[in-house]
C-alpha cells in the first residue's frame, strides 16, 4: 500500500462546512463516498485517511489537503470525474506513511473585503500588531477544547486587486488563480438525493450581516459585533450601482503554521471595525491580553479562502486537466449568476420607473 496526499480545491457555499456529518452536504462526506464507491479506500482506520483542516460552512479553498493509504495507484481524473462540480481534486503528491496532514509548515487564508472607503492606514498599523506570537483565547471559539491557545502569525498582508487590469492578476504561490472569478457569487445545481436535502437551505449574504451572538458565546460584556456604518440596507443603499461589471476587492492575507476555530473570522471583524474608523488600534492590543474577556462575533465565512497549506520536502504536482475543470465549473456558474443578475436589476429599474 502507498500512501498519497491530496489537494482539494472546492467551493463552500453550498456545504455544510468541510467536516463529515450526518444528515448535512459536507465536503469531506462526498470525498469518503467517493473515494469509496471508486475502491481506493475500504474503512477510515485501515486507510489512515487524514484531514489538514476542517473549514466552516461557506468556506472556501484552493488548497484543504487529504491523505490516505490504497493499494490502488490514485488517479486524480477519475475521482473528479465522480465527485460534484464544486469539489476537485487539483493536486497529488506521494507522502511517507507517517504523515499526518494537520502537521503543516504553513497555512495561507485570504479574506476578501469589497469595502472602497476602509481605512488602510490604520489595517497596516494592525497588521503589525497581530503578526508575532500572542495567547488568542478572545479570537477562538469559547467551547473548543485546546490545550492552548497560543498561536504565531508569521505575516498579514493586505493586497489590492484590480478586476480591470489584467496585468495585476498574479499567481498566488504555486497556484494561478484567475481574478475575475467571484467565489461568493458561486451557483450550483443541486443533486435531489435524500443526501443533499438540506443544501438547499444555505442563505447566502454578500455583505456583513447577521451579527448575533453566537449561543456558543457565554460573555455579555465587550461585545463586539455590529458596525453603525455599515450594513445591508445602510443610508447610501439607494446609490448602489448593480450595473458595475467587477469590483476592486481588497484582500487580507494570513500566514501561520495553525490557527483555532473562528479565529481569522473574528480577527477579520476587528479588521473591519478599524478599517471603518469605529475602533482604535490601541484597542485591539486590551483583546490580545488573556487575563481580559471579549466577546467578539466572526464575520462572514463566505469571504475567506483557504487559499494554500504548505508541508516540509513535499511537493504537489498540479494536474491541468483538473485545475481546467475547475475554472471552467466557476466561469459557467459565475455567467448564471450574472444573468440572473441582469434579469433582476432589470426588473429594479423598472421599479423605479413607475414611480415617474
Amino acid at each position: 500500500m502507498k500512501k498519497v496526499a491530496l489537494k482539494i480545491a472546492y467551493i463552500g457555499t453550498n456545504f455544510h462546512g468541510f467536516q463529515r456529518q450526518p444528515n448535512h452536504r459536507t465536503v469531506e462526506g462526498e470525498l469518503i463516498y467517493t473515494l469509496k464507491s471508486l475502491g481506493y479506500i475500504d474503512n477510515l482506520a485501515d486507510s489512515k485517511f487524514g484531514i489538514a483542516g476542517r473549514t466552516d460552512k461557506g468556506v472556501h479553498s484552493f488548497g484543504n489537503v487529504i491523505s490516505f493509504m490504497s493499494e490502488r495507484e490514485v488517479i486524480v481524473n477519475q475521482i473528479n470525474h465522480n465527485l460534484p462540480d464544486d469539489i476537485q481534486i487539483i493536486a497529488k503528491a506521494p507522502v511517507r506513511y507517517g504523515f499526518k496532514p494537520r502537521y503543516a509548515e504553513s497555512k495561507h487564508y485570504r479574506y476578501v473585503f469589497f469595502e472602497n472607503d476602509l481605512n488602510i492606514s490604520a489595517m497596516n498599523e494592525l497588521t503589525d500588531l497581530f503578526k508575532g506570537q500572542h495567547d488568542f483565547v478572545n479570537f477562538s471559539k469559547r467551547n473548543e477544547s485546546q490545550k492552548t491557545t497560543v498561536r504565531t502569525i508569521d505575516d498579514i498582508q493586505i493586497v489590492f486587486s484590480d478586476y480591470n487590469n489584467e496585468s495585476n492578476n498574479q499567481p498566488d504561490n504555486d497556484f494561478n488563480t484567475d481574478s475575475k472569478t467571484q467565489f461568493d457569487t458561486y451557483s450550483q445545481k443541486l443533486d435531489d438525493s435524500e443526501y443533499f436535502k438540506d443544501s438547499q437551505n444555505f442563505k447566502h449574504s454578500r455583505r456583513y450581516n447577521g451579527d448575533l451572538k453566537d449561543s456558543g458565546d457565554f460573555i455579555d460584556s465587550n461585545y463586539v459585533g455590529e458596525l453603525k456604518s455599515i450594513g445591508r440596507f445602510n443610508k447610501n443603499f439607494e446609490n448602489v450601482n448593480f450595473d458595475r461589471s467587477s469590483y476592486n476587492p481588497i484582500f487580507i492575507d494570513i500566514f501561520g503554521e495553525s490557527f483555532l476555530w473562528n479565529m481569522i473570522r473574528k480577527m477579520m471583524r476587528i479588521f473591519l471595525f478599524v478599517g471603518k474608523n469605529e475602533m482604535d488600534v490601541d484597542v485591539v492590543k486590551d483583546m490580545l491580553n488573556p487575563d481580559k474577556r471579549y466577546n467578539i462575533k466572526p464575520l462572514n465565512p463566505e469571504n475567506l479562502i483557504l487559499m494554500n497549506i504548505e508541508y516540509n520536502n513535499i511537493k504537489f504536482k498540479y494536474d491541468d486537466y483538473a485545475f481546467e475543470g475547475f475554472k471552467r465549473t466557476l466561469i459557467e456558474n459565475l455567467f448564471d449568476y450574472k444573468l440572473k443578475l441582469s434579469i433582476e436589476n432589470s426588473i429594479l429599474t423598472s421599479l423605479k420607473d413607475l414611480k415617474k
